[in-house]
């Protein structure tokens, strides 16, 4: 076995490692409309058990016959126990690359694929041991586990695909294969669609239900009391040592170097101690910034991890980290190219800075599912044909490396009722487009 593939397994046996922290039972934690109570906890693990979830998953029937799940919560949770044991046993000789089309032939048999938020699950799982192991170099990104009726099992990361030898699963994927035909909806991959050598997958149907939903400013309607209580968890001191500075536009609360401020939409938070923390720290400073904001804040819904950026300041080596939301299983995205709903800058267990985009799901008993239009994905390509490189439109759509259906929250009015967009990642840059006319609505350049 080569150096690089001894590489690959070092970098597969790092991501179960992860996956072994997250077995513990989880708590699915509602994103409603209940008044807020900031004085309530949430565990962290579980925090981290959501951000780290598979965001969608494949069922395969048979060659044409896909259906994605969206929400994964329920059988991951149920699975993953199983799947860490089985392949926590991995070593270099387990390891067999396969072809691209040996891969592609595999989803036409009944079989089940975990997939994760491509391409950030690499950088997450693979390039981070915690405490104990420090930091990995390894550049291995495990966006998909593959598992078929006879419990083989097959990873899938960036370009490359591997089958993993002598070692299986003890997994029943009959009831995941029946809640994909059930409540997934029906889709077909690139390779099927648009002969391109890809696993990424498509709607097939040119219609789709979705939840109708609206949101509001968490902030607008606080009580004094909720506000103290916010103040009092975030600044970790009784009111009584806090001062607070009331401004037209915000409230700010101080306590010796820490800042806390809040706006009409906004929720920021600063730490001017000094500290030192000259080697980075991936999961540490993940596991920091998770526990931070499962204590301090009010969420109660869902969250995902969309981008990691090393930072430094001074001589502090440290990380920025981007997280989104989900409205039920679609991810929530704030229209803007340079924000995230929540960003926190963290070096190893120094908290140094902290925002968010604050908003809640607007209580409506009219809520209902409706039929909403797709554009296909050749017909959004060719309307923003100058978008994308290539000589014609089959060498345009084979540059895409990730479709998801996300939706696309105002970023300058709230208020306004989230659209429905694709998130089409090419290259280093995401694009989101109306899901139903095809317009480029945002595109944001710098993908970790």
């Amino acid at each position: 076995m080569n150096k690089k593939n001894s590489a690959l397994s070092t970098g597969l046996i790092v991501f179960l490692f992860i996956l072994l922290l997250f077995q513990s039972k989880f708590i699915w934690m509602s994103f409603g409309s209940k008044k807020e109570n900031f004085m309530s906890s949430t565990n962290t693990t579980n925090m981290m058990t959501e951000v780290l979830m598979p965001q969608k998953i494949i069922t395969n029937l048979g060659r044409g016959e896909h259906y994605v799940l969206l929400d994964t919560r329920k059988f991951w949770s149920e699975n993953i126990k199983n799947i860490s044991e089985a392949l926590k046993q991995v070593r270099v000789e387990n390891l067999k690359i396969i072809s691209v089309d040996d891969y592609l032939n595999l989803l036409n048999k009944k079989s089940v694929v975990f997939k994760f938020n491509s391409p950030l699950s690499g950088s997450i799982f693979v390039n981070s041991i915690g405490d104990e192991g420090g930091t990995s170099d390894i550049n291995l990104s495990v966006d998909s586990i593959y598992i078929d009726s006879n419990n083989n099992i097959y990873v899938a990361g960036g370009h490359n695909f591997y089958k993993i030898e002598d070692i299986k699963t003890d997994i029943d994927i009959k009831n995941i294969l029946d809640a994909g035909k059930k409540d997934g909806f029906l889709a077909e991959n690139f390779n099927e669609a648009y002969e391109i050598k890809k696993d990424i997958f498509i709607p097939k149907n040119d219609t789709m239900n979705f939840q109708k939903v609206n949101y509001k400013s968490g902030l607008t309607d606080l009580l004094d009391s909720e506000k103290i209580n916010l103040a009092e968890r975030f600044l970790n001191v009784p009111i009584d040592y806090i001062r607070e500075i009331t401004e037209y536009d915000k409230d700010t609360f101080v306590y010796e170097n820490e800042y806390l401020s809040l706006s009409e939409n906004v929720i920021e938070y600063s730490n001017n101690s000094n500290f030192s923390v000259e080697d980075r720290n991936l999961y540490k400073s993940l596991n920091t910034a998770i526990e931070f904001i499962s204590t301090k804040t009010g969420i109660s819904g869902g969250i995902y991890l969309e981008k990691i950026e090393p930072i430094d300041l001074s001589t502090n080596k440290g990380y920025s980290f981007y997280f989104n939301l989900k409205d039920g299983a679609v991810p929530l995205v704030l229209s803007s190219e340079d924000n995230s709903f929540i960003e926190i800058d963290v070096f190893s267990d120094n908290v140094k800075s902290y925002r968010e985009y604050y908003i809640r799901k607007v209580d409506d008993p009219s809520y209902e599912q409706e039929e909403i239009y797709l554009k296909s994905i050749d017909r959004v390509v060719y309307k923003n044909f100058r978008l994308f490189e290539g000589e014609n439109l089959k060498d345009k759509i084979s540059k895409i490396n990730s479709v998801n259906i996300v939706y696309l929250n105002d970023k300058n009015n709230i208020g306004k009722r989230p659209m429905l967009a694709y998130e089409i990642i090419v290259g280093d840059r995401k694009y989101y487009f109306n899901i139903t006319n095809g317009k480029l609505e945002m595109s944001v350049n710098g993908l970790e």
